[in-house]
């Protein structure tokens, strides 16, 4: 066949045909930036919640469930998301604090914050799933995930390791 009097829409189709993996896990269309609220906790069962304006993760019983702190998320990517409390008003940011990243709540809006990527970075998590178990990384700081710590009423903090942190949580779409 000659390609020289094969009509265009044929070297597009066979463009596509050739490379059909990689055209489609490349994402088009930017993510909605609407905010959906999730349920998070640790695979001990330790739920987030806010002591002195810090997130904590503790057990919450009786009348203090209703103290337990919704994580709302904006997808920016299909596996980027955006993390907040408060209707999405208090984001959760890595920040690098002497060179060891922290993490900090900071008054913002997480739906506004994926119209500047430089900006966002720092409150931007990798979310990564295996069956029913979550993992944040942050994509700022990478290599460093959200994590609680093994005993109860401690601050939500950044990991870069196993040993005395729990970096899996459950994460329910509420």
């Amino acid at each position: 066949m000659d390609l020289s009097v094969c009509p265009r829409s044929y070297l597009i189709t066979l463009f596509l045909f050739l490379f059909h993996s990689e055209t489609e896990s490349f994402p088009f269309v930017k993510m909605s930036s609407k905010r959906q609220a999730y349920r998070i906790w640790d695979i001990y069962q330790k739920t987030f919640y806010l002591r002195n304006n810090q997130l904590v993760a503790g057990y919450l019983q009786g009348s203090n469930t209703n103290l337990e702190e919704k994580i709302d998320l904006v997808s920016i990517e299909p596996d980027s998301v955006l993390l907040g409390i408060h209707d999405g008003r208090l984001g959760l940011a890595c920040v690098k604090t002497g060179g060891t990243p922290k993490l900090q709540l900071e008054a913002v809006n997480i739906t506004d914050l994926d119209k500047n990527q430089q900006e966002s970075k720092r409150f931007t998590f990798i979310k990564s799933e295996n069956d029913s178990i979550c993992r944040f990384e942050s994509a700022a700081c990478p290599g460093w995930f959200l994590c609680t710590q093994t005993e109860s009423d401690r601050p939500v903090g950044l990991s870069n390791t196993q040993a005395n942190t729990i970096t899996r949580f459950y994460f329910q779409r509420e």
